[in-house]
């Protein structure tokens, strides 16, 4: 095999009261090209519509390669990337899945599926998105003590509109927004609905999401950081599901039941009048995660 070509998801992570276990696959996606033995002055060629404009995105990938395959042969890498970057819609995720998937294909004997998507969540250090982006669907996870854990589920029957302010905010001072304790009534609001978020989307009941989706612990906090959040998480519409940050932001998720462009329209027009221009993406859910193929013939 002399070339071929791997792909992973975007995802949304958190769903609220999800926080750091919960997350959505989502249909736009980033892939890599890969040819073997190449002899070209460039070994990385970015492309797409959300071609990376620094090396921040090609360190995750290698990272993700290192990991399986830490002496792989020569190799050239041409990226295509539809994954708006640092806003809050995996793409970092997408980079260390895809180079888990791309060493494993570099070595002889790879190592076992349940041992690749431990890899690509240890390198992520969020179990929600790793898994998202490895497996597509709708994934509850946890990292820790007790190893990788996590459940896997068909995608939900709703449309995902993702709105996409112009704003910058890293996750790690998403991160720094949070408090260092919490009280006793916060704590219990965020576990039963974390409870429940759960049971929704194992069972399909998504008329609970709305209200499983009302999370204490990391929206009220990062909404003092992204204009109109506020008023965005309270917007509610027949149409609606749910309405959450997605991941640490600043994009914001709707889950809908039918006619997503005007649901997107009235998100940015919360956006805008809070002086933020927006981009409104109306998105499947991804029932695949990584995808590998190889030229015909």
């Amino acid at each position: 095999m002399s070339e071929f070509t791997v792909s992973a998801p975007a995802s949304s992570a958190n769903l609220g009261a999800g926080f750091d276990a919960v997350a959505l696959a989502l249909e736009l996606r980033m892939s890599a090209r890969v040819r073997l033995g190449a002899s070209t002055s460039r070994d990385w060629v970015y492309g797409g519509v959300r071609a990376p404009t620094y090396d921040g995105l090609r360190g995750c990938i290698e990272r993700g390669i290192a990991r399986i395959a830490p002496a792989p042969p020569r190799f050239a890498v041409e990226l295509d990337n539809a994954i708006p970057l640092g806003a809050g819609l995996g793409s970092s995720a997408a980079g260390y899945a895809l180079g888990v998937a791309i060493g494993a294909r570099l070595i002889e004997r790879p190592p076992s599926d349940a041992a690749l998507a431990l890899a690509v969540a240890e390198l992520e250090g969020h179990p929600d998105n790793a898994l998202a982006a490895w497996y597509g669907g709708t994934i509850v996870a946890s990292l820790g003590p007790d190893g990788l854990n996590s459940a896997h589920f068909a995608p939900l029957d709703v449309r995902a509109v993702v709105v996409v302010p112009d704003l910058v905010l890293p996750t790690d001072a998403a991160r720094a927004l949070l408090p260092a304790t919490y009280t006793r009534d916060d704590t219990v609001h965020s576990v039963q609905r974390a409870a429940l978020l759960g049971a929704a989307l194992a069972s399909g009941r998504i008329e609970l999401l709305r209200a499983a989706v009302r999370d204490r612990l990391h929206q009220p906090y990062r909404a003092a950081a992204i204009p109109g959040l506020r008023d965005i998480l309270a917007y509610d519409d027949p149409a609606v599901v749910a309405v959450t940050l997605s991941g640490a932001g600043p994009s914001v998720l709707a889950l809908v039941r039918d006619e997503p462009a005007r649901i997107g329209a009235a998100i940015a027009a919360i956006f805008a009048r809070h002086g933020l221009r927006s981009e409104v993406l109306t998105l499947a859910l991804a029932s695949l995660g990584v995808t590998a193929s190889v030229p015909a013939g």
